[in-house]
């Protein structure tokens, strides 16, 4: 395999390490909320208790600007990312820099058959990885929020500790349910897919154009509307399986040169 360039890797990258600062803050301020509650439930040493909610309040406000953060550069990544995509799928230059390697479709002529093909791909390894990512992303915002939910139960009287703790299990909520519709939407974008592409095994592709633009149009729509970065470590830890099941799918539907 030759050199693998993608213009927005960058970008991408610099997610992943504002999502990773953004988890560590999670977990210490979950573990700060168990101490506040426990000195302030046993009535020990208010000074410390005072200073950890101060300097958990912090961390949520921190969490947040990360996030936030996160989701603007993923965004901008995501807007040059299609860019490139058309780019590969119609031998433009809309992006500036190609990327090499990235797309497993060459052999296709330049072309919407071939935007496509290229989208049928995107959506089947999206679907995959969105699908793994979501017993974790469940398992965590479970977790969090009960934790979150008893230590505002028990220092109900701090209205301000209340509104900042609270805020980080919504957060953690919204994130979830997005993460959930974002993959009951992937998966009927795969069904969308599979089903024109068996269509034409039997029929010109030229009599297939609007459901081609349909599919295509629902799958961007989807990821604008999630702004939910994939998890790069599953993308790498399954590639090999995805490339061998993604050549079968090809093989499956037929896909080649108009």
């Amino acid at each position: 395999m030759g050199f693998r360039f993608v213009p927005n890797s960058v970008s991408y990258e610099t997610v992943n390490r504002l999502n990773n600062y953004a988890d560590i803050l999670l977990y210490t301020s979950t573990l700060v909320t168990i101490a506040i509650s426990f000195l302030g439930y046993y009535e020990l040493i208010p000074d410390l208790k005072n200073l950890l909610i101060g300097l958990n309040i912090l961390f949520i406000c921190i969490f947040v600007y990360l996030d936030n953060r996160a989701n603007y550069i993923f965004t901008k990544a995501e807007m040059r990312r299609r860019l490139d995509w058309l780019d590969n799928s119609f031998q433009t230059n809309f992006s500036g820099k190609k990327s090499k390697d990235y797309f497993t479709n060459d052999h296709l002529s330049p072309g919407l058959y071939k935007l496509a093909v290229n989208c049928f791909e995107n959506s089947f390894h999206t679907q995959f990885i969105i699908s793994k990512m979501l017993p974790k992303l469940i398992t965590q915002t479970i977790i969090i929020v009960l934790v979150f939910i008893i230590s505002a139960y028990i220092g109900n009287r701090e209205i301000i500790r209340m509104f900042f703790e609270l805020s980080l299990p919504a957060i953690l909520i919204q994130k979830l349910i997005k993460a959930l519709y974002f993959s009951t939407r992937m998966a009927d974008v795969q069904d969308h897919f599979k089903s024109l592409f068996n269509d034409l095994l039997k029929i010109n592709f030229d009599d297939k154009t609007a459901e081609s633009l349909r599919d295509i149009l629902e799958y961007e729509t989807a990821l604008s509307w999630a702004s939910t970065p994939l998890d790069s470590k599953i993308f790498w830890k399954h590639k090999v399986k995805l490339a061998q099941d993604w050549e079968e799918l090809k093989q499956e539907y037929n896909i080649k040169a108009l």
